[in-house]
């Protein structure tokens, strides 16, 4: 039963057991790269228009598609989220983050932070609230860059299956998600607790482990009035 307090790798194990089968079955990475940038482009509306109402969902489907993104790959989150955000940023190896201007590369990591690496979902969420205290508006511009940089490795990466661009792919995943916490710390809310409510039951649409209804949605075109 996954809880509030679950580690990283429970819930990214929870998404592996509702919906590897049917993202396998029924949607390539770049459909899928699709519903999570929806997503992540209703949490940009909802900051433009300060209206939060739904902001909780969209991001805790954001975090579940890039979570669905990362099992496609294989790759494990808590493990590569650690590697690039060791306690510090990674620029400038502060905490808070010092940074006045951001090195176009991260410094290798050859001071180790003094920090237990953080195990629940909540945890991961302070640390980056520690590292990175921003504002909403920064940290939704900050998440559709990223989301748009997510995009391009993944186009040159089914254009050349190069290693290089994989491993961005990867980078970049982990931004979306550090990004996505860093929205969330603005608004005080707690993503672990939202997603635990989310998917108590499994898949949302149909309640079922491993989901039975494919999250097949004809989404409703987004609103561009002011």
């Amino acid at each position: 039963m996954i809880k509030p307090s679950s580690s990283l790798e429970e819930f990214q194990e929870l998404n592996r057991k509702i919906y590897l089968i049917t993202n396998d079955r029924n949607y390539s990475i770049q459909e899928m790269f699709s519903r999570m940038h929806r997503h992540i482009t209703q949490v940009l509306k909802a900051v433009r228009k300060e209206k939060y109402g739904h902001i909780e969902y969209h991001l805790c489907m954001s975090f579940s598609w890039a979570l669905a993104l990362l099992n496609r790959l294989h790759v494990d989150l808590s493990d590569k989220m650690w590697e690039f955000f060791p306690g510090f940023c990674p620029y400038c190896l502060s905490v808070p983050c010092a940074c006045k201007e951001r090195q176009e590369e991260r410094q290798k990591m050859a001071k180790k932070s003094e920090e237990k690496r953080p195990i629940s979902l909540r945890e991961w969420q302070q640390m980056f609230a520690a590292i990175y205290p921003n504002t909403v508006q920064n940290s939704a511009m900050h998440l559709a860059e990223e989301a748009g940089e997510v995009d391009e490795c993944i186009r040159n990466h089914s254009a050349t299956h190069s290693t290089d661009w994989f491993d961005k792919i990867i980078e970049e995943l982990v931004d979306v998600v550090t990004n996505i916490f860093g929205v969330a710390n603005c608004r005080n809310l707690d993503l672990a607790l939202g997603l635990a409510g989310y998917f108590v039951g499994g898949c949302p649409k149909c309640h079922s482990s491993p989901c039975g209804c494919g999250y097949v949605a004809i989404d409703q075109p987004i609103s561009l009035g002011r």
